[in-house]
Protein backbone atom coordinates (compact mmCIF):
# COMPACT_ATOMS: atom_id res chain seq x y z
CA UNK A 1 0.00 0.00 0.00
CA UNK A 2 0.82 3.29 -1.29
CA UNK A 3 1.68 5.64 2.39
CA UNK A 4 -0.27 8.53 2.38
CA UNK A 5 2.17 11.85 3.10
CA UNK A 6 0.46 14.79 4.38
CA UNK A 7 1.85 18.65 4.33
CA UNK A 8 0.62 21.13 6.59
CA UNK A 9 1.50 24.91 5.19
CA UNK A 10 0.07 27.29 7.71
CA UNK A 11 1.16 30.15 5.38
CA UNK A 12 0.13 28.91 1.74
CA UNK A 13 0.73 31.36 -1.37
CA UNK A 14 0.33 31.99 -4.91
CA UNK A 15 3.38 31.23 -6.34
CA UNK A 16 4.24 33.59 -9.56
CA UNK A 17 7.43 32.25 -11.26
CA UNK A 18 8.85 34.83 -14.13
CA UNK A 19 11.72 33.78 -16.38
CA UNK A 20 14.18 36.56 -17.88
CA UNK A 21 16.99 37.15 -19.73
CA UNK A 22 18.38 39.34 -16.66
CA UNK A 23 16.58 41.14 -14.13
CA UNK A 24 17.18 45.27 -14.33
CA UNK A 25 17.11 46.39 -11.03
CA UNK A 26 16.00 50.26 -11.04
CA UNK A 27 14.69 49.53 -14.97
CA UNK A 28 12.54 47.40 -17.24
CA UNK A 29 12.16 43.93 -17.33
CA UNK A 30 9.98 42.48 -19.69
CA UNK A 31 8.50 38.77 -19.04
CA UNK A 32 8.41 36.56 -21.99
CA UNK A 33 7.61 33.43 -19.72
CA UNK A 34 5.31 33.67 -16.49
CA UNK A 35 3.48 31.08 -14.49
CA UNK A 36 1.16 30.86 -12.02
CA UNK A 37 0.36 28.21 -9.51
CA UNK A 38 -0.80 27.27 -5.96
CA UNK A 39 1.99 27.45 -3.86
CA UNK A 40 3.46 27.28 -0.60
CA UNK A 41 6.10 24.82 0.86
CA UNK A 42 3.89 21.83 1.49
CA UNK A 43 2.31 22.22 -1.80
CA UNK A 44 5.63 21.82 -3.23
CA UNK A 45 6.07 19.01 -0.95
CA UNK A 46 2.84 17.21 -1.89
CA UNK A 47 3.15 17.64 -5.70
CA UNK A 48 7.28 16.20 -5.24
CA UNK A 49 5.89 13.20 -3.51
CA UNK A 50 3.12 12.80 -6.20
CA UNK A 51 6.10 12.84 -8.92
CA UNK A 52 8.07 10.21 -6.85
CA UNK A 53 4.80 7.97 -7.26
CA UNK A 54 3.53 8.49 -3.44
CA UNK A 55 -0.27 9.52 -2.17
CA UNK A 56 0.00 13.09 -1.01
CA UNK A 57 -2.77 15.16 0.89
CA UNK A 58 -2.00 19.23 1.35
CA UNK A 59 -3.66 20.73 4.70
CA UNK A 60 -3.51 24.36 4.79
CA UNK A 61 -5.13 27.50 6.14
CA UNK A 62 -7.32 29.50 2.87
CA UNK A 63 -8.59 33.21 2.81
CA UNK A 64 -11.81 33.04 4.29
CA UNK A 65 -13.04 34.77 1.21
CA UNK A 66 -13.96 34.70 -2.19
CA UNK A 67 -13.28 33.21 -5.08
CA UNK A 68 -10.38 31.37 -3.25
CA UNK A 69 -7.64 31.34 -5.66
CA UNK A 70 -5.63 28.98 -3.88
CA UNK A 71 -8.28 26.45 -3.84
CA UNK A 72 -8.53 26.49 -6.72
CA UNK A 73 -5.07 26.40 -7.62
CA UNK A 74 -4.55 23.21 -6.13
CA UNK A 75 -7.48 21.88 -8.03
CA UNK A 76 -6.16 22.49 -11.01
CA UNK A 77 -2.66 20.30 -9.54
CA UNK A 78 -5.06 18.12 -9.05
CA UNK A 79 -3.75 17.72 -5.64
CA UNK A 80 -6.00 16.26 -2.39
CA UNK A 81 -6.66 18.93 -0.27
CA UNK A 82 -8.41 19.57 3.39
CA UNK A 83 -8.46 23.65 3.79
CA UNK A 84 -9.11 25.12 6.75
CA UNK A 85 -10.79 28.99 5.67
CA UNK A 86 -8.70 31.23 8.59
CA UNK A 87 -7.31 34.01 6.01
CA UNK A 88 -8.40 37.29 5.03
CA UNK A 89 -6.45 36.48 1.40
CA UNK A 90 -3.62 34.14 0.59
CA UNK A 91 -0.59 35.88 -0.25
CA UNK A 92 1.68 35.85 -3.29
CA UNK A 93 5.16 35.31 -3.93
CA UNK A 94 7.34 35.92 -6.82
CA UNK A 95 10.59 33.93 -8.14
CA UNK A 96 12.23 35.90 -10.84
CA UNK A 97 14.59 33.16 -12.97
CA UNK A 98 17.27 34.58 -15.16
CA UNK A 99 18.63 32.86 -17.73
CA UNK A 100 22.26 32.56 -15.92
CA UNK A 101 20.81 30.75 -13.11
CA UNK A 102 19.89 33.06 -10.52
CA UNK A 103 16.69 33.39 -8.86
CA UNK A 104 15.28 36.53 -6.50
CA UNK A 105 12.58 35.88 -4.18
CA UNK A 106 9.84 38.58 -3.62
CA UNK A 107 8.00 37.07 -0.96
CA UNK A 108 4.87 38.86 0.98
CA UNK A 109 4.73 38.41 4.56
CA UNK A 110 0.66 37.59 4.42
CA UNK A 111 -2.28 38.76 6.21
CA UNK A 112 -2.89 37.82 9.80
CA UNK A 113 -4.49 34.42 10.30
CA UNK A 114 -8.11 34.31 12.47
CA UNK A 115 -8.77 33.30 15.75
CA UNK A 116 -9.83 30.37 14.99
CA UNK A 117 -6.94 29.16 12.93
CA UNK A 118 -5.30 27.31 15.30
CA UNK A 119 -8.16 25.18 16.78
CA UNK A 120 -8.70 24.45 13.29
CA UNK A 121 -5.62 23.48 11.84
CA UNK A 122 -5.05 21.26 14.72
CA UNK A 123 -8.64 19.49 14.28
CA UNK A 124 -8.06 18.92 10.36
CA UNK A 125 -4.60 17.13 11.45
CA UNK A 126 -6.19 14.78 13.84
CA UNK A 127 -9.03 13.76 11.44
CA UNK A 128 -5.76 12.96 8.71
CA UNK A 129 -3.82 11.01 11.40
CA UNK A 130 -2.77 8.04 10.94
CA UNK A 131 -0.71 8.90 7.77
CA UNK A 132 2.65 7.65 6.73
CA UNK A 133 4.29 10.86 7.39
CA UNK A 134 3.63 14.01 8.09
CA UNK A 135 5.33 17.25 6.99
CA UNK A 136 5.00 20.85 8.69
CA UNK A 137 6.71 23.20 5.88
CA UNK A 138 6.77 27.14 5.85
CA UNK A 139 6.61 30.50 7.84
CA UNK A 140 3.96 31.21 10.39
CA UNK A 141 1.64 34.09 9.52
CA UNK A 142 0.96 36.55 12.31
CA UNK A 143 -2.13 35.31 14.67
CA UNK A 144 -0.52 32.23 15.02
CA UNK A 145 2.15 31.21 18.23
CA UNK A 146 5.39 29.96 16.74
CA UNK A 147 4.65 27.45 18.44
CA UNK A 148 2.05 26.15 16.31
CA UNK A 149 4.00 23.59 14.39
CA UNK A 150 5.61 22.01 17.23
CA UNK A 151 2.05 21.45 18.58
CA UNK A 152 1.85 19.89 15.18
CA UNK A 153 4.46 17.98 15.57
CA UNK A 154 3.45 16.48 19.17
CA UNK A 155 0.16 15.55 18.01
CA UNK A 156 1.62 13.04 15.24
CA UNK A 157 4.57 12.30 17.63
CA UNK A 158 1.77 10.61 19.79
CA UNK A 159 -0.13 8.89 17.09
CA UNK A 160 3.19 7.37 16.12
CA UNK A 161 3.63 9.11 13.23
CA UNK A 162 6.78 10.10 11.51
CA UNK A 163 6.84 14.20 11.34
CA UNK A 164 9.41 16.90 9.57
CA UNK A 165 9.52 20.06 10.49
CA UNK A 166 10.85 22.56 7.42
CA UNK A 167 10.29 25.93 9.80
CA UNK A 168 12.53 28.58 10.50
CA UNK A 169 13.49 31.63 13.06
CA UNK A 170 11.04 31.11 16.45
CA UNK A 171 8.84 27.88 14.90
CA UNK A 172 12.27 26.19 14.34
CA UNK A 173 13.37 26.73 18.00
CA UNK A 174 9.72 25.71 19.38
CA UNK A 175 9.60 22.16 17.01
CA UNK A 176 13.22 21.27 18.89
CA UNK A 177 12.27 18.95 21.13
CA UNK A 178 8.66 18.28 19.75
CA UNK A 179 9.64 14.52 18.42
CA UNK A 180 10.17 15.99 14.45
CA UNK A 181 12.90 15.67 12.48
CA UNK A 182 13.97 19.03 11.64
CA UNK A 183 15.32 20.00 8.24
CA UNK A 184 17.35 23.42 8.17
CA UNK A 185 18.87 25.14 5.57
CA UNK A 186 22.22 26.57 6.46
CA UNK A 187 21.38 29.77 7.76
CA UNK A 188 18.56 27.94 9.91
CA UNK A 189 21.48 25.67 10.80
CA UNK A 190 23.37 28.46 12.32
CA UNK A 191 20.11 29.63 14.03
CA UNK A 192 19.96 26.80 15.90
CA UNK A 193 23.79 27.17 16.68
CA UNK A 194 25.42 25.44 14.03
CA UNK A 195 26.68 21.76 13.72
CA UNK A 196 27.85 20.75 17.08
CA UNK A 197 23.68 21.37 18.13
CA UNK A 198 22.62 18.92 16.11
CA UNK A 199 24.35 16.66 18.26
CA UNK A 200 22.88 17.71 20.88
CA UNK A 201 19.93 18.17 19.78
CA UNK A 202 19.51 14.42 19.19
CA UNK A 203 21.16 13.79 22.22
CA UNK A 204 18.12 15.12 23.78
CA UNK A 205 15.68 13.45 21.88
CA UNK A 206 15.23 15.03 18.48
CA UNK A 207 15.20 11.94 15.46
CA UNK A 208 17.50 13.84 13.08
CA UNK A 209 18.87 16.69 12.07
CA UNK A 210 18.99 16.83 7.78
CA UNK A 211 20.45 20.51 7.35
CA UNK A 212 20.31 21.07 3.49
CA UNK A 213 23.66 23.15 2.10
CA UNK A 214 22.14 23.86 -1.51
CA UNK A 215 24.88 22.92 -4.15
CA UNK A 216 27.53 21.83 -1.11
CA UNK A 217 24.92 19.11 -0.65
CA UNK A 218 23.25 17.93 2.96
CA UNK A 219 24.28 15.80 6.48
CA UNK A 220 22.25 14.17 8.93
CA UNK A 221 22.61 13.68 11.87
CA UNK A 222 21.03 10.67 14.12
CA UNK A 223 21.51 8.81 17.10
CA UNK A 224 22.48 6.44 14.35
CA UNK A 225 25.45 8.73 13.01
CA UNK A 226 26.48 11.48 11.25
CA UNK A 227 26.44 11.09 7.12
CA UNK A 228 27.93 13.95 4.18
CA UNK A 229 26.70 14.16 0.70
CA UNK A 230 27.71 15.91 -2.00
CA UNK A 231 25.95 16.66 -5.72
CA UNK A 232 26.70 14.50 -8.41
CA UNK A 233 27.16 17.29 -10.15
CA UNK A 234 26.15 21.22 -10.33
CA UNK A 235 22.88 22.31 -11.77
CA UNK A 236 22.13 25.30 -12.26
CA UNK A 237 18.04 26.70 -12.64
CA UNK A 238 15.39 27.53 -10.20
CA UNK A 239 16.37 26.59 -6.49
CA UNK A 240 12.86 27.61 -5.17
CA UNK A 241 11.75 24.61 -3.78
CA UNK A 242 14.63 22.18 -3.87
CA UNK A 243 14.05 22.10 0.26
CA UNK A 244 10.72 21.12 -0.11
CA UNK A 245 11.86 18.46 -2.74
CA UNK A 246 14.46 16.94 -0.49
CA UNK A 247 11.82 17.02 2.11
CA UNK A 248 9.04 15.07 -0.02
CA UNK A 249 11.64 12.34 -0.46
CA UNK A 250 12.67 12.20 3.34
CA UNK A 251 8.86 11.78 3.94
CA UNK A 252 8.68 9.29 1.79
CA UNK A 253 11.65 6.93 3.21
CA UNK A 254 10.75 7.88 7.08
CA UNK A 255 6.68 6.11 5.93
CA UNK A 256 8.27 3.50 4.04
CA UNK A 257 10.36 1.66 6.75
CA UNK A 258 12.92 1.65 8.98
CA UNK A 259 14.92 4.78 7.31
CA UNK A 260 18.58 3.56 5.96
CA UNK A 261 19.87 7.27 6.39
CA UNK A 262 22.87 7.19 3.97
CA UNK A 263 20.65 6.01 1.30
CA UNK A 264 17.77 8.86 1.92
CA UNK A 265 20.21 11.37 2.97
CA UNK A 266 21.23 10.65 -1.25
CA UNK A 267 17.78 10.84 -2.44
CA UNK A 268 17.34 13.79 -0.23
CA UNK A 269 19.90 15.49 -2.16
CA UNK A 270 19.06 14.18 -5.96
CA UNK A 271 15.59 14.85 -5.80
CA UNK A 272 16.44 18.52 -4.36
CA UNK A 273 19.64 19.01 -7.45
CA UNK A 274 16.55 17.67 -9.42
CA UNK A 275 13.92 20.10 -8.92
CA UNK A 276 16.94 23.06 -9.40
CA UNK A 277 16.29 21.37 -12.87
CA UNK A 278 12.79 21.91 -13.37
CA UNK A 279 11.43 25.78 -14.06
CA UNK A 280 9.12 25.71 -11.30
CA UNK A 281 8.85 24.74 -7.62
CA UNK A 282 6.80 21.23 -7.07
CA UNK A 283 8.71 19.56 -10.55
CA UNK A 284 11.26 17.48 -10.38
CA UNK A 285 13.20 15.65 -13.48
CA UNK A 286 12.70 12.12 -12.38
CA UNK A 287 14.68 10.81 -14.66
CA UNK A 288 18.14 13.15 -13.31
CA UNK A 289 17.06 12.26 -9.58
CA UNK A 290 16.57 8.34 -10.47
CA UNK A 291 20.50 8.60 -11.81
CA UNK A 292 22.48 10.77 -9.67
CA UNK A 293 20.59 8.84 -6.69
CA UNK A 294 23.41 6.16 -7.41
CA UNK A 295 25.95 8.65 -8.11
CA UNK A 296 25.60 10.16 -5.17
CA UNK A 297 28.49 9.28 -2.46
CA UNK A 298 27.65 9.63 1.15
CA UNK A 299 30.27 9.67 3.77
CA UNK A 300 30.48 9.21 7.43
CA UNK A 301 31.80 12.37 9.53
CA UNK A 302 32.47 12.72 12.98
Amino acid sequence: MTPRIVTVTLNPAVDVTYRVDELRLGGTTRVPDVRSRAGGKGVNVAAVVRELGGESLVLALTTTGAPDEFRAGLDRLGLAHRLVPALPEVRRTVAVVTSAGGTTMLQEAGPPAGGTAEAGILAALRAELPAGAVVISGSVPAGLGADVPAKLARLCARSGVPVIADVSGAALHEAAGSGAVLMPNEDELTELGGREACRELVAAGTPAVVATFGRAGAIAVTAQGAWRARPAEVVTGNSAGAGDAGAAALALRLAASEVDWPRALADVVATSAAAVARPVAGEIDVAARDRWIREIKVERVR
